[in-house]
């Protein structure tokens, strides 16, 4: 083995990887190298190993006619990294350019070019070139430094010369090709994991904006909301400037530029409708893509992405910077994930507020639910009393008007204790005639919690479930008991009746929200909501035996805004 071909062509490949580690270290390239596949990308990819391969051939070794080098490297390599079409496309350009030198060996080492950089795209496909063993490398190696060997000593003419030449540069052409293959490989690890690097730093960056902005977005995409938020983006990215918008306009303008004219200002709806045209993040050179763009305008360059809401654009996120944008991949991915983040976010605010609107519009139902058989029952009632005890008649007016006064004046989510047994106490005034006598209330209250705040409805329709449910059927002896007390931090209450209790199935039906009405469930739903999923009712009843309803409220943590 001749000891200078092979330094040489080591030498030859160094060069070719250097070159390399240079280029991986451009963001386009990497980008190009992991991104989707597509004709723009294969173009790019086989011009650039077919560059390399032509490299290896410029910088090999003159042998009487012909050249010992590593052109099949750059061929090999690029159809691992962009797959078939890449290698053969590759393997073609540096071909041709092998050809075009001429040589008795010129024909065989051009053919051989194309089929090594096949190999490289079938060896690719077959093994993930980021996972390859050293053992799948050698044997990558010595198979294209076979194919070229096998056609240049049936292609080149004379045979002997080919014999003679490729016994004196087989040990050295292909240790140098396994050696250069496994450099490359390692230079694309290294590639790839500056990728995931800038992956991850940006997705942590983008998660700490996003933990701190989900508050003020839980209202949804608004000019509050976006100032806050474009402020907190500003602060933790470190970036020139942040506007955000909706479709129509824009709604916060935070960072270098935010006191400029109107004239500046229309920039940013121009930057908000290329945004809008796109499928995809945009990157804008504003002093190039603008022609009204004023040249003391301080920004130079944005990179925007939509915002979405149910797959339509409800807005954009625009970053900013004073001087051209130099697409590094960690701002680029932030940019893309603080958009799908935001837009998750403004999902969740909207899914919230149907929330509150279904619980608002359930609140209502119960508030105007005025039974029509309780009304015609309470004012037969009524009529019946006219003339035998006007007096009582007189009362339960009065208890009548005041349950509809209540019922029509409150508008609020919560009310005080003291409120809530007021309206129960007429409630119950009525239900006492209506059932002769039948139904005893016993009423146990700690006054010291008259002023705590519960949710409205809680306890009146816990009320009404049990006489019209539980007592009604029964023929005598109706006991209702009510008590209020405190429970180590926390307000408990409970409505007891002996009456004909709720089965197992149905009572499994009220706790899992599968029943049609809108009392219990309703009430077990609302107050889990408001304090948590350790809240809410607590059912024990046996048929016949009577009912037992339980719930707790903290004495303290209410949040008033919740309904």
């Amino acid at each position: 083995m001749d000891l200078t071909i092979l330094l040489r062509l080591f030498e030859n490949v160094v060069v070719v990887a250097l070159i390399s580690l240079f280029i991986g270290q451009l963001n386009y390239f990497r980008l190009l190298i992991y991104g989707k596949n597509g004709w723009k990308r294969t173009v790019i990819l086989s011009v650039i190993f077919g560059f390399l391969s032509i490299l290896g051939t410029e910088n090999g070794i003159q042998i009487d006619d012909a050249l010992a080098n590593t052109r099949i490297v750059g061929a090999v390599v690029g159809g691992l990294v962009g797959g078939p079409l890449v290698g053969i496309f590759s393997g073609i350009i540096g071909g041709i350019h092998r050809y075009s030198i001429g040589g008795f060996t010129a024909a065989a080492c051009a053919i051989s070019t194309v089929l090594c950089g096949l190999l490289g795209g079938l060896a690719g496909i077959k093994y993930d070139m980021l996972r390859m063993k050293w053992q799948h490398i050698v044997l990558l190696g010595l198979t294209a430094e076979l194919i070229q060997k096998i056609l240049v000593l049936l292609l080149a003419k004379p045979f002997a010369a080919a014999l003679a030449l490729e016994l004196k540069i087989a040990i050295p052409t292909t240790s140098v090709t396994i050696l250069g293959v496994m450099i490359f490989i390692r230079i694309f690890m290294n590639i790839k994991l500056l990728q995931d690097q800038s992956g991850a730093i940006a997705a942590n960056l983008a998660l700490s904006i996003a933990s701190r902005t989900l508050p003020h977005l839980r209202t949804g995409l608004n000019e509050t909301s976006a100032k806050q938020t474009a402020e907190i983006i500003h602060e933790i990215a470190n970036v020139d400037a942040v506007v955000i918008t909706d479709c129509d306009q824009t709604l916060s303008i935070v960072g270098v530029g935010s006191d400029r004219g109107l004239h500046e200002k229309a920039i940013y709806a121009q930057v908000t409708e290329a945004i809008l045209k796109q499928n995809k993040m945009r990157i804008l050179s504003l002093d190039k893509e603008f022609a009204h763009f004023h040249r003391n305008f301080p920004l130079k360059s944005a990179v925007g992405a939509k915002l979405v809401h149910n797959s339509k654009p409800v807005g954009t996120l625009q970053i900013y910077y004073k001087s051209s944008f130099k697409e590094t991949q960690t701002d680029l991915n932030l940019v893309d994930g603080l958009a799908k983040l935001l837009s998750v976010q403004i999902e969740l605010a909207e899914i919230e507020k149907q929330t509150k609107m279904r619980q608002q519009a359930e609140l209502n139902a119960l508030q105007a639910q005025i039974k029509p058989h309780f009304l015609f029952n309470t004012l037969s009632t009524i009529m019946s009393y006219c003339r035998t005890n006007p007096e009582l008649a007189r009362n339960l007016l009065g208890n009548l008007s005041d349950i509809f006064r209540r019922n029509l004046n409150n508008k609020n989510n919560f009310n005080s204790l003291k409120e809530e047994l007021d309206g129960i106490k007429s409630y119950l005034e009525i239900e006492k005639v209506r059932f002769a006598n039948r139904l005893k209330v016993t009423m146990e209250i700690d006054e010291s919690l008259l002023n705590m705040k519960l949710p409205v409805l809680t306890l009146q329709p816990i009320i009404e479930n049990s006489i019209h449910h539980g007592l009604f059927p029964k023929i005598n002896n109706c006991l209702l008991f009510i008590r209020v007390c405190k429970n180590r931090n926390h307000v408990q209450i409970r409505v007891e009746d002996n009456g004909i209790g709720i089965n197992e199935k149905r009572l499994a039906e009220i706790l899992n929200h599968q029943t049609k009405g809108i009392g219990f469930s309703n009430i077990h739903r609302r107050l889990q909501s408001i304090y948590g999923k350790d809240y809410g009712l607590h059912i024990k009843s046996e048929p016949g035996s009577g009912t037992i309803v339980t719930f707790e409220i903290p004495m303290t943590g209410l949040k008033e805004d919740v309904i």
